[in-house]
């Protein structure tokens, strides 16, 4: 007598119209979590809040920017930076390609022009949220 059809088709495995090994489930190990804050290529942090931020505006804009406002524009506070000039915001919170102040000083050749480490740290800052703390 020969055995069922099922226990030979058992023995003879897959490829031969046996049931195939049942794979073990991945083991995949989760992403890390998001960082907290952003950092720079050389593993410093970015600057997240005005604290960090403030300090370049009143050393690189404060000439024009400060208390004499040119075309409006005063950075000597966050609620003054926040508020814009004549013509409207310059800093767009999450947005830093659409804000005014990165497209002016990305161009170039402004007065009191921002190194490109400054302008990186200042476009973290607007992309982050620009938050005041």
């Amino acid at each position: 007598p020969s055995a069922p059809d099922s226990a030979r088709l058992a023995w003879c495995g897959p490829g031969h119209g046996g049931a195939a090994p049942v794979p073990a489930p991945p083991t995949h190990s989760p992403p890390p979590p998001a960082a907290a804050t952003a950092e720079a290529t050389n593993g410093t942090a970015l600057p997240l809040t005005w604290a960090e931020v403030g300090p370049t505006f009143a050393a690189k804009c404060s000439t024009c920017h400060g208390q004499a406002a040119t075309a409006g524009l005063n950075l000597t506070t966050y609620a003054d930076a926040i508020k814009g000039a004549q013509d409207g915001p310059v800093i767009i919170p999450n947005d830093s390609a659409n804000s005014k102040l990165i497209q002016i000083q990305s161009a170039g050749g402004h007065p009191g022009q921002l190194s490109d480490e400054e302008l990186a740290l200042v476009k973290a800052w607007i992309d982050a949220g620009a938050l005041e703390k």
